[in-house]
């Protein structure tokens, strides 16, 4: 190439870059920051005086931050994953997660049916992102703020937001270290979860042995100190009825076997709640329940705990 066209080129991919950058909107680079986000958890060994468990509607519904803001700043951390389940090796991984060292020590199990299922237990997706964490290329892309301007980017959807034929996204997420994925949808259709909770229990009920599981690591971390908290996350009244009459399961049931076990139930009601999809909160509501759960358990539990942590 000629010499006097280089700072031609230079330009022209200066110009190219920024106008993709300036048509781009925070959706185009989500699987990005989705990537960036679950390396992180899975890289992340802090431990944490509270430590949030369970499946999609822990980590998009509840906020550490404002959690922590309504229980004297201790800090704490959403360890949820998709459709994860309360089996043996996740339950582990959650103790591994709490500060042995804090003064208050919590866990707080956001309670989802489907995550009593065989199915579920096997935590399939927690099992992926620490098998992949140790991994030298692990989300390698984006390390860095430069690599979203740079992410790819198809030329098919430059083209349409050019022409002003590209439809915006509906869905907004922001993912924040602490683990909460805030998310809400700009039309919400609180049916849609539904569909898919149709058959989600079909040959996969709520399993005892899953239950009995979770209740000796209840007693277990009773007996360590460490004060364990559960609600069911809210949900439109459908999957409710769907969790309860396919998937079988008896909540009332529950309540007593795990108070039983030394835990502390968190009734929630659901209409105090907006979910964007029927399953998962949008981010108001998952403030607001984050705030609430908060000054609920202070309030329950046996002893005004203290501000030492004690945390790393």
């Amino acid at each position: 190439m000629p010499k006097r066209r280089i700072p031609y080129v230079i330009l022209l991919v200066a110009l190219l870059s920024l106008l993709i950058f300036r048509t781009r909107d925070e959706m185009d680079t989500e699987e990005l920051r989705k990537q960036q986000y679950w390396m992180a958890k899975g890289r992340n060994t802090n431990t944490y005086p509270i430590v949030f468990g369970g499946d999609s509607r822990v980590f998009r519904g509840l906020s550490p931050r404002h959690f922590s803001s309504e229980f004297m700043d201790i800090a704490a951390y959403n360890f949820a994953y998709w459709s994860n389940g309360f089996g043996k090796k996740y339950l582990e991984g959650l103790e591994a997660k709490v500060d042995s060292g804090a003064e208050t020590k919590i866990i707080v199990l956001g309670l989802s049916p489907h995550s009593l299922t065989g199915k579920a237990a096997r935590s399939a997706h927690y099992f992926d992102v620490i098998r992949r964490s140790g991994e030298k290329g692990f989300f390698s892309a984006g390390l860095t703020r430069i690599n979203e301007v740079f992410f790819p980017f198809k030329a098919l959807d430059l083209t349409t937001k050019m022409t002003g034929q590209a439809k915006s996204s509906n869905v907004q997420i922001t993912y924040h270290s602490d683990g909460w994925v805030e998310t809400y949808w700009i039309v919400p259709d609180t049916s849609h979860a539904a569909q898919f909770y149709k058959d989600i229990f079909k040959d996969n009920p709520v399993d005892e042995e899953v239950i009995e599981g979770l209740l000796d690591f209840v007693r277990r971390w009773t007996r360590m100190g460490i004060h364990v908290v559960a609600f069911r996350p809210p949900t439109s009244h459908t999957l409710v009825k769907y969790e309860n009459e396919d998937g079988g399961f008896m909540e009332e049931t529950f309540i007593k076997e795990f108070t039983a076990a030394g835990g502390i139930w968190i009734p929630m009601d659901i209409d105090a709640y907006q979910t964007y999809d029927g399953s998962h909160l949008e981010h108001h509501s998952a403030i607001r329940l984050s705030a609430d759960l908060a000054r609920r358990i202070r309030e329950l539990l046996p002893y005004n705990p203290g501000i030492k942590t004690g945390s790393k």
